[in-house]
């Protein structure tokens, strides 16, 4: 064979090779398209053997395509071919045996190309078409609580979409949430299997139509730096693609986890609609602020997450401008007013009463839901309140006890020490004390000198040690569940922990004791039998930073609630003696009486604790949260009213 021919017939070769690389659609075309010439072939070759040697009259060109065309489709149609000459039985045999190899290629075409596609599907690489929905980008044991946080908040609507693109199978993901979500109600979850930092992949996400973006990292928090510096690196790959896909105008609202301050920073630099979640600090300080009132966690759980009531900022037609913030507590029946949103964004919580609100101002409310804010033209109608002025309170000392060391508990004791008077005491005990520990440990202490600090290296399981320490003088024991591996194995420890602690106090013959146990939880599942106990003030960690996660998802300005109340600056949520506000008992007062005596010490009640209920968990344990303003309470002394408040006094 010469040159050229070779040649020819690889440039041939090549030219095929390339056209079947085209994909399925070009395979198709071609096979009809070789089907379509071999039946016009097949016809013209019957029609010219057929007036060459007619065997029972001339049939027409169309008559001998029909024929052709019945025998290429069906083998057996060549049986009608018995009164026929042996060319035409040739051709027909011919004939039958091009449509059994057209015919097979694209039987075999079809199954590969039907297969490809459920692999296809099996596998998640198959784009969706949704609007409106919020994507979730990555995995982990967070996720689950997103979601289910999430399909709390679309009951209100007839249907909602949430999708999870990550990097583990299809198979896997959809297992997991078959097993574990249940409860779906008005929610569609949907999964996709890829690469969350490729454009591509982002844009059969729908990411361009997303009412939402969640961000996940795939570090753990006893990673070392470096694999956290790895994944917050992805994280931010995954933001600038999402900002790549959407265009720099039309970034949806995206909610990221980052572990180190520096990629927070430049995360935050990308566009003002990425909001990055700080999560050890904001579970550390709440782990403070619940630790040092009892019922706090309650009230928290009331407010955080979809399940209950929420924050929202609300302006009615108009606005609110000349409006004092005394005024508008009144101004709503059924919901709560916590503070006012500026209108360039700054969030102030429990403004002076003689605020005035200017144009563009938002109230910041608690409600059950949005259909049930109501602005009243008419403010409600308080009699005059013989409540108590302002008095301030003698801060005691304090003695503090955390066991177990993490990422958090530096900040934790950071944060004590910002409540805490001179003289008061924080003892960390640890299993043991390396030099890491040492040395952050060291680093605070040097912080707060009025503060006595000791770290104490002792085994926490151990009923002696436990014994030694003396729990009955502290005013609190906080037990930290320990940094990454399974949740299960960390709240077993912890529950082991908080059963020693239990049980040293049913023992001692003293009884009136007043030290709290706040517990820290990583599995939701494990609540009951925190319960069982008798541990009232406890946080489920994973399950309310998940919760702040799908709320900011939502609206990502109530992070800015979030971060305002618990930090020891400003107004925090504080559980008071009723003794504070009313000098006489009992007396039957409606809650917005009650606001009114909160508004007159410059504090915002948004809540009441019955102390006849504190201990029955079908009430929950007494708190009453967002009550209506026309409800009635009969407080007695022993009570106690939920506030905002600058200090504890």
């Amino acid at each position: 064979m010469s040159a050229s021919r070779r040649g020819f017939f690889a440039k041939l070769k090549y030219s095929f090779d390339n056209f079947m690389s085209k994909g399925g659609l070009s395979v198709f075309s071609a096979l009809m398209l070789v089907f379509f010439l071999s039946f016009l072939l097949m016809a013209a070759v019957r029609f010219l053997v057929n007036s060459l040697s007619p065997d029972n009259g001339f049939d027409s060109f169309w008559a001998q395509a029909w024929r052709s065309f019945l025998q290429i489709a069906d083998a057996g149609c060549l049986g009608e071919d018995t009164d026929y000459g042996v060319f035409n039985k040739g051709v027909g045999v011919l004939t039958i045996f091009v449509g059994l190899i057209l015919f097979s290629s694209l039987v075999a075409f079809i199954t590969s190309q039907f297969e490809s596609k459920l692999d296809e599907l099996k596998k998640g690489k198959s784009a969706i078409i949704e609007k409106n929905h919020t994507l979730i980008l990555g995995f982990g044991d967070r996720v689950l609580e997103i979601i289910r946080e999430l399909v709390i908040a679309n009951e209100s609507e007839r249907s909602a979409t949430v999708a999870v693109l990550s990097a583990r199978e299809k198979d896997e993901m959809d297992d997991f949430f078959r097993e574990r979500l249940t409860e779906r109600k008005t929610t569609k979850l949907v999964t996709r299997s890829g690469s969350t930092s490729s454009i591509s992949t982002l844009d059969r996400m729908a990411v361009k139509y997303a009412r939402s973006v969640i961000i996940l990292n795939d570090a753990q928090v006893d990673d070392d730096s470096h694999s956290k510096e790895l994944a917050d690196s992805r994280v931010l790959k995954t933001i600038m693609a999402v900002v790549a896909c959407t265009g720099e105008d039309n970034i949806p609202p995206i909610a990221a986890e980052i572990h180190l301050e520096s990629k927070r920073a430049l995360a935050k630099n990308i566009s003002p609609n990425v909001t990055i979640i700080d999560e050890h600090s904001l579970l550390a300080k709440l782990m403070v602020q619940t630790s040092r009132i009892s019922g706090l966690a309650q009230v928290y759980d009331n407010l955080v997450g979809f399940d209950g009531c929420e924050f929202y900022f609300y302006q009615p037609e108009g606005g609110f401008s000349g409006i004092t913030y005394h005024d508008l507590l009144f101004h709503f029946s059924v919901c709560s007013v916590l503070g006012i949103r500026k209108k360039d964004g700054t969030v102030c919580l429990n403004p002076l009463p003689s605020t005035i609100l200017e144009e563009g101002d938002e109230a910041i409310l608690v409600a059950e839901d949005d259909s049930t804010i109501k602005y009243l033209k008419k403010k409600v109608e308080v009699p005059a309140v013989n409540a108590k002025p302002a008095a301030s309170q003698k801060k005691d000392i304090e003695n503090q006890l955390i066991a177990g060391w993490s990422i958090k508990t530096p900040i934790i004791i950071d944060e004590y020490s910002n409540y805490l008077v001179e003289g008061s005491m924080i003892d960390v005990v640890v299993s043991e004390i390396t030099d890491e520990i040492k040395s952050e440990f060291d680093a605070v202490k040097a912080k707060h000198s009025p503060i006595k600090m000791n770290l104490i290296a002792a085994d926490i399981h151990d009923s002696k040690v436990i014994e030694n320490l003396r729990p009955e003088n502290y005013d609190n024991v906080i037990l930290l569940s320990g940094d990454g591996g399974d949740a299960e194995v960390r709240d077993s420890e912890t529950i082991a922990q908080l059963l020693g602690f239990r049980h040293y106090f049913k023992n001692l013959a003293k009884k009136d004791i007043k030290t709290q146990l706040i517990t820290e939880v990583a599995d939701s599942d494990n609540i009951d039998l925190i319960k069982e106990v008798g541990v009232k003030d406890f946080l489920i960690s994973n399950q309310f930073i998940s919760k702040i996660y799908a709320q900011i998802s939502e609206e990502p300005a109530v992070y800015d609630i979030y971060d305002d109340l618990f930090k020891a600056e400003g107004s925090e949520v504080y559980i008071k003696p009723s003794d504070y506000f009313f000098s006489n008992f009992p007396v039957e007062i409606t809650f917005a009486e009650i606001c009114e005596a909160a508004i007159m010490r410059n504090e915002t009640c948004f809540g009441v604790r019955l102390a006849k209920e504190e201990d029955d968990a079908s009430k929950n344990y007494g708190i009453y949260v967002n009550p209506e303003k026309s409800r009635k309470f009969t407080i007695t002394k022993n009570d106690w009213l939920i506030t905002l408040a600058e200090d504890e006094s």
